[in-house]
């Protein structure tokens, strides 16, 4: 008797188990359903965050995310693909914040440089990255790089370089320029990877060896603006351990 009241139970509880199991499958479908359906997930918001180059409906253009589309649906990877073939940005998060906002986070490429090939501008990064090419540079504070051959360059690229070192050098040449303070560079040669000249209109610079730019910039700048040179044509050699020399050609 006892053995039958259990296989009852146990059948019950198969039955009750099966019915559960039944229950979370419909509720499942149902609230798939709805987050589907209700126009409550529909994107509403779309917020673009550390963007100072490109405008966020820019971002928000280009990343072909369209308001009212339901947040469940959409392909992050798709957006995030879209915003990056814009040069300017380097790397980009996209999240989705329930109900009904996309998040998007970019990080920028910064123009720091420009060459020129025939009658156009070429804007280039830190890391040799072509960022556009322009007609004028009107608005742009940049540097112009000597020592490339700009004539192939394609938009979204790094420049064609036969010595890798000239790459890492425009790296840290960057990061020196933008540590510096008071006058601006005017150009920068890096045609010889060890012996790498800056320029203050026509006063050069010759800093040698990459290394220790930020310091061998920051004597030579203060040379020039104490020394009053700026408009001067000659020479600041800051290539060696020592004292700094300085030439002015009449």
């Amino acid at each position: 008797m006892n053995e039958k009241n259990e296989l009852i139970e146990k059948r019950r509880k198969r039955i009750r188990r099966k019915k559960v199991i039944l229950f979370g499958i419909i509720l499942i479908c149902v609230l798939v359903t709805l987050c589907l359906k209700l126009s409550f997930f529909n994107i509403k918001n779309i917020v673009v965050q550390d963007n100072s180059i490109i405008n966020s409906n820019e971002i928000i253009k280009q990343s072909g995310i369209i308001k009212g589309v339901n947040i469940f649906t959409v392909s992050l990877k798709t957006y995030k693909d879209n915003i990056k073939q814009n040069p300017y940005i380097m790397d980009v998060n996209i999240h989705k914040k329930f109900p009904d906002t996309i998040s998007i986070s970019v990080k920028e490429r910064r123009a720091a440089f420009y060459a020129q090939t025939g009658n156009k501008y070429i804007i280039i990064d830190k890391n040799g990255v072509v960022l556009e090419k322009k007609d004028n540079l009107n608005g742009m504070k940049l540097v112009r790089l000597n020592g490339f051959d700009t004539n192939y360059s394609k938009i979204g690229e790094v420049i064609k370089c036969d010595d890798k070192r000239k790459l890492k050098s425009i790296s840290m040449l960057t990061d020196a320029i933008f540590q510096t303070n008071g006058l601006s560079l005017t150009a920068v040669d890096i045609s010889d990877s060890v012996n790498l000249k800056a320029y203050i209109n026509s006063m050069c610079i010759f800093l040698g060896s990459p290394e220790e730019l930020s310091k061998k910039l920051n004597k030579a700048i203060n040379i020039v603006s104490q020394q009053n040179l700026k408009d001067k044509k000659g020479y600041v050699d800051v290539s060696f351990d020592g004292n700094p020399v300085y030439c002015i050609q009449n």
